[in-house]
């Protein structure tokens, strides 16, 4: 009878025991999963989602498009120290791909993210020998470490880096895991991936590597500092027979393969100089206009839209041509283009466009050799004060647009007083009545001053602002209790502005001259796209009427004088039209040259940064830089002549009055004074030239009832601006004294 109760005892006991024993792994299980859950709670399960080109720190790369063939190459990188450039898993040879999975991960293709041999492995030899060099991480691990950034020691980032790589491959395919490491991995010198790596070790991309440098780069992966190839390159190469072995082994190459791959000898260059961390100007200016346009665009911060740019692994199509970059750079360079200016460091700037299209095709911000990036660019982020080299823009071309001159019209240069201001010419004595070819020629400050009277300060000030979009003038601004404005004869009329202008604005308005009349807003890309070829901004030029296609031409007329005959003679490009104007401020401070071709537009600019006067030179200096490097870009380019609209009549008129040419034209020594000039058909001369002996009464029975029909005019038929002859007249200018036709003392004398 006592049996049962014992069995049941017994019972009772084995239950407790198997209860103990539910409630132990219970409350283990309990643990474990409240330590993953610990170490994991900020995991990123979408971590493929959540990978974006910033997160990489992908370097920018700018293109150009190269005129010989029409192709987009690479011209320059962007980077913010790191040297990263993304390349695509098509292009990376197979036997880059195999040569890390040998040596990284041979069991990569068929494992789920960890490979759990090595993994346990490592284990053991972390318990049993207290740590060891023996590596466990799958490349799907090493590509989650570099993605996150984690690289502490602790277990839990290794069981948080465990389940990343799980996770990591049910997104993603092996294909995109093996891309994204293979543009990921850090292989010394400040290179991330391959692609960098190729062209900084063996200065080639990395789709030109043969096995035996794919496998050299491989090998740099475990230990970057013992196995850099420029530093020790005997290491690099011990590593690599390891890497091609391991090759051999597993079937990625044979043994013909492996005997040719070690007879190859490493040419190891330094390539990387595309990679450096100064940057050209062009580029500095990218880098601002793309921040600029990406805060606008998508609202980004200042600090994001930086990110991007250099970390994003854009691709940016530019305007540039590397060509004349290279050119306006070498001259800038060349410490034997300045002159001598006392001990202090002179300075410059240039920029240069296509007139035509509105493309900036070279900025140099400053001379010498560009030290660093993103310094202070001269050419579009400095105003300086732009003396006489504004005429053109302010005074005569608004002028001639609204038919308030003509080329010849004649203007007195004489003494003036306005209230209490008596402007003077830099040659400091009056030349009474000149044409305004003359004063154009020998930079009168007088007759600009008289016919900007005529155009007006505000309507002066609409053509500078709303036609040529100069952003830098002052129309109204009160700063410590003093108003300031440029609607003012002293500032359209001798380019003494409130703060100045810029180069690159210069740059722009002189083309205009060059493109009949139109203005084009310039442009320095075209469009930017992100790592995966989304297109993200697009550049498309904005154009408008600035003058009309006489009015250009014309002006063209006058200021092919100046580079022929006048304050910059000499100066004209071989087989081109060419215009130009020099420019010298008050007190010599700033020194101009603007020219331009059909080509081209150029403008220099030359002073000291702390504004200071400078020293008495033999010839203007930024004449000298520009002459040097527009000879240079249009070498080999076609002869081409400025284009002649329609609208014109060649006239034959008195050189000395502007008015119609008759037989008694004679200059006081007897010669002739009979010239050929253009005007618009609106504005033809309708007054007889009577200053040369002709009676009163037979001038009035000479007046022509309308310039159309008098036999003095003749219409201009339009000619194409390819092979045309330049004009003659632009050599017909007024006489004027030898002493100023190389001379470029064109500043205020006030």
């Amino acid at each position: 009878m006592a049996k049962p109760a014992r069995r049941r005892r017994n019972k009772k006991k084995h239950i407790s025991k198997m209860r103990l024993f539910i409630y132990a792994v219970l409350a283990v299980f309990i643990a474990v999963a409240v330590f993953v859950g610990w170490t994991i709670r900020d995991l990123d399960f979408a971590m493929n989602e959540s990978v974006g080109a910033t997160d990489l720190d992908l370097t920018s790369v700018l293109y150009w498009q190269n005129p010989a063939t029409g192709e987009y190459e690479e011209f320059e990188y962007l980077s913010s120290g790191g040297k990263r450039i993304w390349i695509d898993i098509d292009e990376i040879p197979n036997w880059l791909e195999d040569a890390f999975i040998a040596i990284e991960d041979q069991r990569f293709l068929s494992h789920n993210g960890v490979d759990w041999k090595r993994t346990t492995g490592a284990v053991l030899n972390e318990v049993f020998k207290g740590g060891s060099t023996y590596g466990g991480s799958s490349i799907t691990q090493q590509l989650v470490k570099n993605l996150t950034g984690e690289r502490d020691r602790k277990y839990t980032r290794k069981i948080k880096e465990i389940i990343r790589a799980l996770v990591l491959e049910t997104k993603l395919s092996k294909q995109q895991i093996l891309e994204l490491y293979l543009n990921t991995i850090y292989l010394g010198h400040g290179c991330n991936g391959v692609e960098s790596a190729a062209r900084v070790y063996f200065d080639k991309p990395a789709s030109d590597l043969t096995l035996a440098e794919s496998a050299s780069i491989a090998g740099i992966t475990q230990f970057p500092s013992l196995y850099d190839p420029h530093s020790n390159k005997e290491e690099n190469i011990k590593k690599q027979r390891l890497v091609l072995s391991k090759m051999l082994e597993l079937g990625y190459i044979d043994q013909q393969d492996y005997d040719k791959a070690v007879a190859e000898e490493l040419n190891f260059k330094k390539g990387d100089e595309l990679l450096s961390s100064s940057q050209s100007y062009f580029a500095d200016q990218i880098v601002e206009d793309v921040i600029d346009d990406l805060m606008k665009e998508y609202g980004y911060t200042e600090a994001v839209a930086t990110q991007k740019v250099f970390k994003g692994g854009l691709k940016i199509y530019t305007t540039v041509d590397k060509n004349v970059q290279n050119h306006a750079e070498a001259v800038f360079e060349d410490d034997s283009n300045f002159p001598s200016s006392g001990g202090s460091e002179l300075q410059a700037a240039i920029v240069v466009t296509e007139p035509e299209t509105g493309y900036v095709k070279a900025i140099v911000g400053g001379r010498g050799a560009k030290t660093g990036s993103r310094l202070l660019n001269r050419a579009t982020q400095t105003v300086r004060q732009s003396g006489s080299s504004i005429k053109p823009l302010s005074v005569y071309a608004p002028a001639l647009d609204l038919g308030l001159i003509t080329p010849d019209s004649m203007v007195p240069d004489e003494e003036i007083n306005i209230n209490g201001w008596q402007p003077k010419n830099y040659y400091n004595y009056f030349r009474g009545n000149i044409s305004v070819r003359t004063a154009v020629n020998v930079s009168a400050n007088i007759p600009a001053i008289k016919v900007l009277q005529k155009v007006t300060v505000d309507k002066s000030f609409d053509y500078m602002t709303n036609k040529l979009n100069f952003t830098t003038l002052v129309d109204k601004d009160i700063r410590n209790g003093k108003t300031y404005t440029d609607r003012t004869l002293a500032s359209l009329a001798l380019g003494g502005f409130t703060d100045g202008v810029t180069v690159l604005e210069m740059t722009s308005a002189y083309g205009t001259f060059a493109n009949d009349g139109v203005y084009i807003k310039p442009v320095i890309y075209l469009k930017v796209e992100d790592n995966n070829g989304k297109t993200l901004l697009t550049k498309k030029p904005e154009s408008n009427v600035a003058f009309k296609p006489t009015t250009a031409y014309l002006t063209n007329q006058l200021l092919k004088g100046v580079v022929t005959s006048g304050t910059a003679a000499g100066s004209s490009i071989p087989g081109m039209d060419t215009g130009g104007k020099t420019g010298t401020t008050d007190d010599d401070t700033d020194r101009w040259f603007a020219g331009y071709t059909p080509y081209y537009s150029a403008v220099v600019w030359v002073g000291y940064d702390s504004s200071k006067s400078l020293p008495s030179f033999a010839s203007n200096p930024a004449l000298n830089l520009w002459k040097k490097v527009m000879t240079q870009i249009h070498r080999n380019l076609p002869n081409k002549s400025f284009n002649r609209p329609l609208g014109l009549k060649a006239v034959t008129i008195c050189s000395q009055t502007g008015k119609l040419y008759t037989e008694n034209c004679f200059d006081e020594e007897g010669n002739s004074t009979e010239i050929v000039s253009y005007y618009d058909k609106g504005n033809v001369p309708q007054e007889y030239c009577g200053g040369h002996g002709m009676s009163a009464e037979d001038m009035e029975n000479m007046q022509p009832s309308d310039g159309e029909s008098d036999e003095n005019t003749e219409d201009v038929p339009n000619t194409e601006s390819e092979g045309d002859t330049p004009d003659e007249e632009s050599d017909n200018s007024d006489v004027y004294d030898d002493e100023f036709a190389e001379s470029d003392e064109d500043n205020l004398a006030a």
